[in-house]
């Protein structure tokens, strides 16, 4: 509601919120050159209300994602196929931003869109891939809303404002969600993990501040 604000837009009168998860960070001492020091940690998520586009009236907003973080698309790729996947190219009508193909492994991105659009893309695709979507006989729907809210609390650690809800809301909310969590929050996990050993940048430094510990 406040973030709408911001964008000089506000709710429309009778507007019900779509709540979704966000990651918590804890404040944890660590022993750093025999001193202590306070390090931010994800301790776990919890469910937070947020309001479509549709919901709202006023100033037209730009689309895509914002990125707030120095994440590098290069290191982005390469992490993933260190990961085990190939990541490819194709031109696709720009409506679509990529899909997985379960034979060989691939990950094709739209060679029309722009790497920052790439980004969220690429980390969404690769969520499909490690929970292997869609030979598990996951429903489409429940297949997406996984993948998505798995995307959104990785780009969320990256500083990246990705607009999760509009894509959720487009399948359709699913009762399962909250009970396939434990396999979102644990592909999210290994994801952040992953991307924590890239190269040297100042997302990294975000990615190694707000790696996951055991709680």
């Amino acid at each position: 509601y406040k973030k709408w604000k911001e964008l000089e837009r506000t709710v429309k009168k009778g507007g019900k919120a779509v709540w979704i998860l966000a990651p918590w960070f804890k404040r944890v001492k660590v022993e750093k050159d025999q001193e202590n020091e306070e390090k931010k940690v994800l301790h776990g998520f919890f469910s937070v209300p947020v309001f479509d586009i549709s919901q709202t009236e006023g100033e037209p907003i730009k689309r895509g994602i914002t990125v707030g973080s120095d994440i590098d698309f290069e290191e982005l790729r390469k992490a993933t196929e260190k990961a085990g996947w190939t990541v490819v190219f194709k031109p696709l009508e720009i409506a679509t931003g990529g899909y997985v193909t379960s034979e060989n492994g691939e990950i094709t991105l739209n060679s029309n869109l722009d790497e920052t659009e790439n980004v969220g893309t690429l980390i969404h695709e690769w969520v499909h891939k490690e929970l292997k979507h869609p030979n598990n006989g996951t429903p489409a729907r429940v297949a997406e809303q996984q993948a998505e809210t798995a995307t959104y609390l990785v780009c969320k650690v990256l500083g990246i404002q990705r607009k999760s809800v509009f894509y959720l809301k487009s399948w359709g909310l699913s009762e399962n969600i909250l009970k396939d969590f434990g396999k979102v929050n644990k592909v999210s996990k290994k994801i952040i993990s992953a991307l924590a050993t890239a190269k040297p940048t100042r997302a990294k430094e975000q990615l190694h501040e707000h790696t996951p510990r055991k709680v």
